[in-house]
Parts: C-alpha cells; sequence; structure tokens
C-alpha cells in the first residue's frame, strides 16, 4: 500500500519561494503564490491605511484611488518583474486581494481619521439632536400619526 506523500509548507519555504529572484513560478511550482499575494495587499492596505490616517488625508477620492493603485499595481510588479511568474497559469493572480486590501486600508483611514475629529463628532452629534428635538416640538401635538405596516 503506497501512501502519498503530503508536504506541508512551511512559512520559511513559501518565503524562499516568494524571494528567488526570477524564479518563474506557475500553477504547479508555487500554487501557494495568490494565497501570498492576497497576504501582501491585506499588509500594503494596512500600512497605506494608517499612513492616510495619520497624515490626516481628508480628500477621499484621491487617497482611495492611490491606495486602489498601491494595492493593486504594486503586487503586479513583484511577481512579474521580480519573480517573472507565469500569471496566465493561476486562474486570477493578477487581482486577488485587491477587495480585501482596500477594505483594511479604509477600515483604518476612517478609524483613525475617526478619532482625530472626536470633536466635530460631538458637535455633529449635538446638531442632529438637536435638529430632532426642534422638529418634534414643531409637529402638532393634536395631529395623529399612524404607520401602516407596510412602512416597514
Amino acid at each position: 500500500k503506497i501512501q502519498k506523500n503530503t508536504f506541508a509548507m512551511t512559512t520559511s519555504s513559501v518565503l524562499t519561494k516568494a524571494s528567488n529572484f526570477g524564479s518563474k513560478p506557475d500553477e504547479s511550482t508555487f500554487p501557494e503564490l495568490p494565497t501570498l499575494v492576497t497576504w501582501l495587499r491585506i499588509i500594503i492596505g494596512a500600512i497605506y491605511g494608517v499612513s492616510l490616517g495619520i497624515r490626516n488625508e481628508n480628500r477621499g477620492l484621491v487617497g482611495l484611488t492611490l491606495g486602489l493603485n498601491v494595492i493593486a499595481f504594486g503586487p503586479m510588479l513583484y511577481f512579474t518583474g521580480y519573480l517573472m511568474a507565469n500569471v496566465d497559469s493561476y486562474k486570477n493572480l493578477r487581482f486577488v486581494g485587491v477587495i480585501n486590501g482596500v477594505a483594511i486600508m479604509l477600515l483604518i483611514w476612517i478609524t483613525f481619521f475617526t478619532w482625530a475629529h472626536s470633536e466635530e463628532e460631538i458637535s455633529l452629534q449635538k446638531v442632529l439632536s438637536d435638529a430632532l428635538v426642534s422638529s418634534s416640538e414643531d409637529a402638532d401635538p393634536t395631529e395623529e400619526t399612524t404607520v401602516d405596516a407596510d412602512e416597514f
């Protein structure tokens, strides 16, 4: 009875494959490359999100566009220029993990931005609550309001 040799990839062997210049990996020689690229894009997104938050970047479209470009095309330069990977042998190597990287970038950027602008957030909360109170006081108390079940 022949048992299959199950080869568990360790972190060091994956990093060794990922650091070999011009190794020309493909789906059969380096099947972990899409996972590695996904994690690379998540790490780039996290670092860029922290950078945007610390720099107090408030031009949303510019920050998002530059972040998307760095997250999407930075790893592409790595696996096409450095590794010289056979991209066509993988199913979706070009854009795998881009959404994950952009999502973590936005999450971290929004968190840092909110922490840096807590006074404005409190001010907005007060304005909104005052507006709600004044609109409820302006309503005619004799007027009945009914809510149909279909409105929910």
